[in-house]
């Protein structure tokens, strides 16, 4: 007989979420979070350059590089890029602190599932960076080599991971 799996994330009261991981699941993400964060760490560093991945982290604000606007867009990063770099490690520092201890459930509050969200939002934007993947489309359309690569069923799973902890939000007590 199957055994039914509780959800992921679910949504237990007004601020109030049980988040339900395996220890290996949660080994994986937090070994993915510590990358992601050297990453984003790295990203303040200006002889690091510019890698099509921290630029999926980090989008211009203006995307009409034309003239005024690849000014005004080289001023919004010197502006404000390291509190983008330090919200981001933030996050991800506050979603790593409940994936520490033995216990498969944790009850975590809405602050924390939103760090949480933050930080597998920006998690599948650095694997469909790697992956060559600009949008939903391109997920969809990724060939039989990629799409059975270890990092992009690390993809899929975030994805997975990230739907569950969105509908958790999104319920209605």
């Amino acid at each position: 007989m199957l055994r039914r799996r509780r959800p992921p994330v679910e949504r237990l009261g007004p601020d109030s979420f049980a988040l339900r991981l395996e220890t290996n699941e949660r080994e994986v993400l937090s070994r993915l979070l510590d990358e992601l964060d050297g990453l984003v760490a790295s990203a303040g560093d200006p002889t690091s350059g510019t890698t099509p991945v921290i630029s999926r982290l980090f989008p211009p604000a203006f995307t009409d590089h034309d003239g005024e606007n690849a000014e005004r867009d080289a001023e919004y990063q010197r502006l404000m890029r390291e509190e983008l770099i330090t919200s981001r490690r933030a996050a991800i520092a506050e979603s790593r602190e409940w994936l520490v201890g033995e216990a498969a459930e944790r009850l975590i509050d809405e602050a924390k599932l939103t760090a949480m969200l933050r930080s597998l939002n920006s998690l599948r934007l650095v694997l469909g960076s790697l992956l060559g993947i600009a949008d939903d489309l391109d997920s969809d359309l990724a060939d039989e080599a990629v799409a059975d690569s270890p990092d992009h069923q690390l993809y899929a799973w975030t994805g997975w991971l990230l739907e569950w902890t969105v509908a958790a939000l999104s319920a209605h007590e």
